[in-house]
């Protein structure tokens, strides 16, 4: 007996094309969620008279979130299913969503950006888990890339669409945008993506918390595993710490508009994207996974030199802007070399643990992400000189923890 009249259900060609759609645009649109108010961080400080610090943590405490929930988002899809989780997680995400628009305390608005990163973490996690499930094996890498796009598509258009709306209106629109594509989206949602896990009878049977527990421990103390997320770790780190600090710099430290702002950090997006193009061209090719990280950690290493370069031009402010830009750029090129190939590394290493290695990896690469913002956030110099500093040191852990890693490891 199942427990989902859907849990049977076979797709369709068509319906696989429309499934990863919307399973892009639903990463898209809750990625979005951080992306859209970027530029209006140093206005919202001023609102409510608090630090940088202090406001970067409504990125820090949802990054944190998600990397909590990223543990449990696939073993309880594993019980209720993918499509259950996925539909029940975004409504709540939905109205958190609509909340945030009319928060008038900082405190309330950081809580409700910690539920609001539930429908975030159930896209991330569970779209992965019916991608394995639904597609055929020689389609999972690029149908992964393609998945993941979501994840440059909302820092290339988030941030303009974001600064436009604190122009004409306030942030708090940008979080009533969010609300409403995503009502539109879930409700697409609920006929086009259907169940596919087909084993809920048996995880339901076979779940124990300590069998879980283990579980975890199994994958996380796998040396494999610990090179997998170091290296994917770093770049996290890395982005992120640029992502809370980039508006300051920008528009405070070198008082570039909101729109400009917005404009350099499309450029920044749109690194990822052409990587992300470049990286499913080789795959479909046959080049290895070993091969396409190699290629994003060379573009690392050359982001290490060219950031310690930026800072003989600190005087030159124009040529220092475009070094630290280019850097950042080119951090988002590696990244997409990077990550899709790890994330299916794990998958095909641990084939009777997915859920949990995937889960395990996802949580911890945000704990490095909200790692990055925290530290960027508290190093007491310039917003410029944090984003150097934190570039440098873990685009380095990245590039090192690969050196460790086989290439048979990884093929």
């Amino acid at each position: 007996m199942t427990h989902d009249i859907n849990c049977n259900y076979q797709y369709t060609n068509l319906h696989k094309k429309l499934l990863i759609i919307v399973l892009l645009l639903l990463l898209f649109v809750t990625q979005a969620s951080t992306d859209i108010y970027v530029s209006g961080l140093p206005l919202m400080a001023r609102e409510f008279n608090v630090t940088p610090a202090k406001m970067n943590m409504t990125i820090t405490y949802y990054v944190y979130t998600q990397a909590v929930l990223f543990l449990i988002m696939g073993p309880i899809s594993d019980l209720c299913g993918r499509r259950k989780t996925i539909l029940i997680s975004l409504i709540i995400s939905i109205i958190a969503t609509f909340m945030i628009s009319e928060g008038k305390q900082l405190d309330q608005i950081i809580l409700l950006r910690i539920v609001q990163a539930i429908g975030s973490a159930s896209i991330y996690i569970v779209s992965r888990l019916i991608i394995k499930e639904v597609y055929d094996k020689e389609e999972i890498l690029s149908v992964t890339g393609l998945f993941l796009l979501g994840l440059v598509l909302s820092p290339a258009l988030a941030p303009v669409i974001g600064a436009i709306i604190i122009k004409y209106l306030d942030w708090r629109w940008c979080f009533r945008l969010i609300g409403i594509i995503s009502m539109l989206l879930t409700f697409s949602g609920f006929f086009i993506i259907q169940e596919s896990n087909h084993a809920i009878d048996k995880f339901r049977r076979e779940f124990m918390p300590r069998k879980m527990l283990r579980n975890y421990l199994s994958v996380l103390t796998n040396w494999l595993f610990i090179r997998y997320l170091v290296v994917v770790g770093g770049t996290f780190a890395s982005f992120y710490a640029f992502i809370s600090m980039s508006s300051y710099m920008y528009i405070n430290e070198y008082h570039i508009s909101n729109i400009y702002y917005s404009y350099l950090f499309t450029f920044i997006a749109l690194g990822y994207l052409i990587g992300n193009k470049i990286m499913i061209y080789l795959s479909k090719r046959g080049k290895s996974s070993h091969y396409l990280v190699l290629i994003g950690v060379k573009i690392a290493i050359f982001v290490v030199a060219l950031t310690a370069l930026s800072i003989a031009f600190r005087n030159y402010t124009m040529l220092f802007i475009g070094l630290i830009t280019l850097s950042g750029w080119l951090v988002r090129l590696a990244t997409a070399f990077i990550n899709p190939p790890i994330q299916v590394g794990v998958i095909h290493s641990f084939p009777n643990q997915s859920s949990y290695a995937v889960g395990l990896l996802s949580s911890l690469q945000y704990v490095f992400a909200a790692f990055g913002s925290w530290v960027v956030g508290i190093m007491p110099y310039e917003p410029s000189t944090n984003i150097i500093a934190t570039t440098i040191i873990f685009t380095c852990i990245t590039i090192i923890m690969f050196c460790l890693i086989k290439r048979h490891e990884l093929e």
